[in-house]
């Protein structure tokens, strides 16, 4: 007698969109987890010295040498842009808001934009 009340259209209506809420959820995520790492990118300019670039990226980004930061300073002078971090979004902001006061041309991207091409060669 049991098996008979199986079909109730609420229940299976309920199913369904817990169904695809978790699967909205689990794309959200995932995507969050593809959007995590963001890259800030250093763009030439024929304004500022390498000394200066240099300087500005090792005053905001602490976690860089000078020689990191120069070679990211002379890749971007020599192919147009180099990646100075690949950083969680929030951060990526705040480093480029500094070096953009700093008077240098930056910009964020998500690091999944740039699927096998890691660049900023060591």
């Amino acid at each position: 007698a049991e098996g008979s009340m199986q079909p109730q259209l609420p229940d299976a209506g309920i199913a369904v969109i817990d169904r695809t809420d978790t699967d909205r959820k689990a794309k959200m995520k995932e995507q969050f987890a593809k959007e995590k790492w963001w890259r800030v990118l250093l763009h030439n300019d024929d304004i500022h010295t390498f000394e200066y670039v240099t300087g500005c990226l090792t005053k905001t980004v602490q976690h860089l040498t000078r020689r990191k930061a120069y070679n990211i300073t002379w890749e971007a002078h020599s192919s147009g842009k180099a990646t100075v971090a690949c950083v969680w979004k929030n951060l990526a902001e705040q480093f480029s808001v500094k070096l953009q006061q700093d008077g240098l041309t930056v910009s964020i991207a998500p690091d999944s934009k740039f699927e096998g091409n890691k660049g900023g060669g060591e």
